[in-house]
């Protein structure tokens, strides 16, 4: 299939979302940001899911965890571990925490991954590792190596592929190292061999002839919300520009029977049907809404709001927003429920009226609506020194023993 410019549907959906002359006209999937903005609440737990569990990771000299990363599985819960110069990805108990293996290891080899945390075959529950350019690497869960996944049109090291049960999904765009790349997203059939240009996206401003003033990266800080923890970039340009690129950005995922796709900073959620896009799900910002001509240019942009990460489950959508995206980057929290169209916003953490323990920051999720989030073991006793008459006891009782040096604890709150 040749490259199509889906631009009519595409800046039909995204003027429906942002026009204030249609506010009124409450458009299929439309989800209303700004009352609950307005109104901001207390962000609870209970909002998430109706338990919470806390899984000490088993800590051992094989199954050293620096840099987390947390995915989970039917059975098991996956983490990638690893910095510049070493990366794992090991397969812990889900309910015990006790470790269980390493899955293939980082390297330059023919089955040595380049990127440590895969993405699981909603079936076959496979993992599937990134390795240079256009490959995915196969393993089962055993560690037994099952072949690779040979995609010759992806050009990008900066990809973000995703499985379905017979197709390979493929997002290039948004990379670092080419700051002015158009994104492009493929979709690639396994059992023929073939791949098709699903859309060529939004045209992006071409910033090749403009000169780079500077350039900031950042990771794991509060500051940037989920943006931020996951890494991003930030490019400044002589005139002024300013553009973010984020490191890592789930802009695939399931959603029942659908694959949803949504760029980053876009206001809108689209399926791929039929190799094109349709609008799923609308943000409506209203007045706030952030105009795409504005993006890049701090001057008189405080008050917008963008939409920089989403979650979606079955039954709710999870999102963050940025008020004050060039300044000082104000980060709310957002809950969206699908079958009674409710909203709710709030600022920091959801507090833990579960079991009255830290606040819970969710970091990943599951289709089946379940959120995780990952706590250190510092963060842990610092919060018991502070709060000394605090028993360790119910769901808190598996962090009883924990020593300094240990692995983090994994949090679940399950639907």
């Amino acid at each position: 299939m040749k490259k199509q410019t889906w631009l009519g549907g595409i800046l039909a959906s995204l003027l429906t979302a942002c026009s204030p002359s249609v506010q009124n006209e409450k458009a299929e999937g439309q989800i209303d940001v700004l009352p609950a903005f307005e109104n901001l609440t207390e962000l609870k737990v209970s909002h998430l899911g109706k338990t919470i569990r806390y899984v000490p990771l088993e800590t051992t000299d094989s199954s050293l965890v620096v840099g987390v990363q947390v995915g989970l599985l039917d059975d098991k819960i996956l983490i990638s571990s690893g910095n510049r110069t070493e990366r794992h990805c090991f397969l812990f108990d889900r309910q015990s925490g006790k470790f269980i293996r390493e899955i293939a290891q980082y390297g330059q080899g023919p089955k040595d991954y380049s990127l440590s945390f895969p993405i699981v075959h909603p079936v076959t529950k496979n993992l599937h590792f990134r390795r240079h350019i256009g490959k995915l690497l196969e393993y089962n869960q055993e560690g037994e190596y099952l072949g690779e996944i040979s995609m010759d049109k992806i050009y990008s090291r900066n990809i973000t592929p995703f499985v379905t049960e017979s197709e390979v999904f493929v997002y290039e765009g948004n990379a670092a190292a080419k700051p002015n790349i158009n994104g492009c997203l493929y979709q690639y059939n396994r059992t023929i061999g073939r791949m098709d240009t699903v859309a060529l996206f939004l045209q992006k401003e071409n910033l090749e002839e403009k000169k780079i003033k500077g350039m900031k990266a950042y990771s794991g800080t509060d500051k940037y919300g989920l943006f931020g923890y996951n890494g991003k970039f930030m490019f400044e340009y002589m005139d002024g520009t300013k553009i973010f690129y984020p490191s890592k950005f789930d802009v695939l995922w399931s959603s029942g029977k659908d694959v949803h796709f949504r760029e980053v900073f876009s206001d809108t959620i689209f399926r791929i049907k039929d190799k094109t896009l349709e609008p799923a799900c609308i943000f409506n910002l209203g007045e706030r809404h952030f105009p795409v001509e504005r993006h890049g240019k701090p001057e008189g942009t405080k008050d917008y709001l963008t939409v920089t990460y989403v979650m979606e489950t079955s039954d709710k959508i999870y999102f963050q927003c940025v008020k004050d995206m060039y300044g000082e980057f104000h980060v709310y929290n957002g809950l969206y429920w699908k079958e009674n169209d409710e909203v709710i916003m709030g600022q920091g953490d959801f507090t833990d009226d579960l079991t009255n323990f830290i606040p819970f920051r969710p970091i990943v999720h599951t289709e089946k609506g379940e959120f995780v989030g990952i706590l250190k073991v510092e963060q842990i006793q610092e919060w018991l020194e502070e709060h000394p008459d605090f028993k360790l006891e119910g769901a808190l009782a598996p962090l009883k023993d924990l020593k300094f040096d240990n692995n983090p604890v994994v949090v679940i709150v399950e639907p």
